[in-house]
């Protein structure tokens, strides 16, 4: 089975899911009354939350009971928490340590990170190719066609995948109309971030002195000062603001920088690996031709755009 074979026939997505496998004998999956079968069974595709780490040890125990003389020597459950795939109601593509071959058959546990849905599946694998080095635990781009899946998990993948269609469209949509608005008007754009950020200067200044002016008639009205006792008082009082000020974000900007960057390289690191697999999965064809279209598009604005 090639690469070519494993062409979609149904729409897949890029999503994040909780990914479990194991390296499984082929006639595990052809026996009609395999451990295996009773593993599925057993697992609900609707599994919620509070079911998953059940399950998970169920599978492992279950597993463990199998005899070794039918199981690939010293194979281990494989998890990859929150794995970024790329996935259908057919098979699925993702990165992982192991460098398995083409033909090998797996048993696979998928959580639905949006859903917390459970699904249980056999999978055999389809192409297995090394990707660019760069550093990452995972090194390998496997896909995987699933085998005997049952009707209504496949079912649950084809209704998730059309909803996150959907959501990506919108998402797309607005992006899309972003850019172009950008490319086809940046004076406009940039002119009305300017105006934008004037105005907010503005009403920032406007409303500080609106505080200012209400602070000294409530410390004239409450002590009986003079305008020069008013104005000291009242300066205190705003340099004290401040200083509380900078002390909230001194205690609230490194943990959220910490957090913004975590988020931000995990976001990265997804669609980095989202791209790389759709970049993958394209034939010679059509990658000569994204970048001649990519060339050709960037060319054109650059000589009549600008």
């Amino acid at each position: 089975m090639t690469k070519n074979k494993n062409r979609r026939d149904f729409f897949r997505i890029y999503d994040e899911v909780h990914l479990f496998y194991k390296k499984i004998d082929e006639k595990l999956v052809t026996e009609p009354y395999s451990i295996f079968d009773t593993i599925l069974n057993n697992l609900s595709l609707s599994a919620d939350i509070d079911r998953i780490s059940h399950d998970s040890e169920l599978l492992s125990s279950d597993l463990e009971k199998i005899s070794p003389d039918v199981m690939i020597p010293d194979s281990k459950i494989k998890e990859n928490k929150t794995h970024n795939v790329n996935i259908g109601a057919n098979g699925m593509a993702f990165i992982c340590e192991d460098a398995l071959e083409e033909g090998d058959y797996l048993i696979i546990k998928i959580v639905l990170v949006s859903s917390m849905a459970v699904i249980v599946t056999y999978g055999q694998v389809v192409f297995c190719e090394a990707m660019p080095s760069n550093g990452s635990r995972y090194p390998h781009f496997v896909g995987v066609h699933f085998v005997n899946m049952k009707d209504e998990d496949r079912e649950l993948l084809i209704n998730h995948a059309n909803k996150k269609q959907r959501q990506h469209r919108w998402v797309n949509g607005f992006l899309l109309a972003v850019v172009l608005t950008v490319f086809i008007a940046p004076d406009t754009v940039f002119g009305s971030l300017f105006e934008l950020s004037h105005f907010l200067l503005e009403f920032s200044h406007i409303a500080f002195e609106v505080v200012e002016t209400a602070l000294d008639e409530f410390v004239e009205h409450l002590f009986h000062t003079d305008l020069q006792q008013t104005q000291l008082i009242v300066f205190y009082i705003l340099v004290s603001f401040v200083v509380c000020g900078l002390y909230l974000l001194w205690r609230v900007l490194p943990p959220f920088y910490r957090h913004s960057k975590e988020n931000l390289l995990a976001s990265y690191a997804h669609k980095k690996a989202s791209l790389l697999y759709c970049w993958w999965e394209q034939s010679l064809f059509n990658k000569i031709k994204l970048v001649v279209i990519g060339i050709a598009t960037i060319t054109l604005y650059v000589l009549f755009g600008l």
